[in-house]
């Protein structure tokens, strides 16, 4: 279970945290296990859809799908790019509908 935190960790770059209180350590437990069990379930997802990415693969894939603005005149726009196709295969393995672009 710490090893999935601890990759979760590094794909967010997080610093390691060190708790004193009961309620904090448990806090973080809970945190670890809820972050084991959401990684387990989309890596299982993926691998249903044909997509063979690990979590942290997929993440830094997703890294290439940015969000734009732009003015046009008085109104503002915001799209996002279509991202690499790994980042693609992700998101429609996970469901999300074609992005609006920018």
């Amino acid at each position: 279970m710490e090893r999935a935190f601890g990759n979760l960790k590094d794909v967010i770059h997080l610093r390691p945290v060190y708790h004193r209180q009961e309620g904090r350590v448990r806090g973080h437990i809970f945190v670890a296990a809820l972050a084991f069990l959401v990684q387990h379930a989309l890596e299982r997802k993926w691998k249903r859809a044909g997509v063979s990415l690990s979590a942290m693969e997929a993440l830094q894939a997703l890294r290439t799908v940015q969000i734009v603005g732009s003015k046009a005149g008085n109104v503002p726009r915001r799209g996002c790019t279509s991202g690499r196709s790994p980042a693609r295969k992700v998101l429609d393995a996970l469901g999300v509908a074609q992005l609006s672009q920018p």
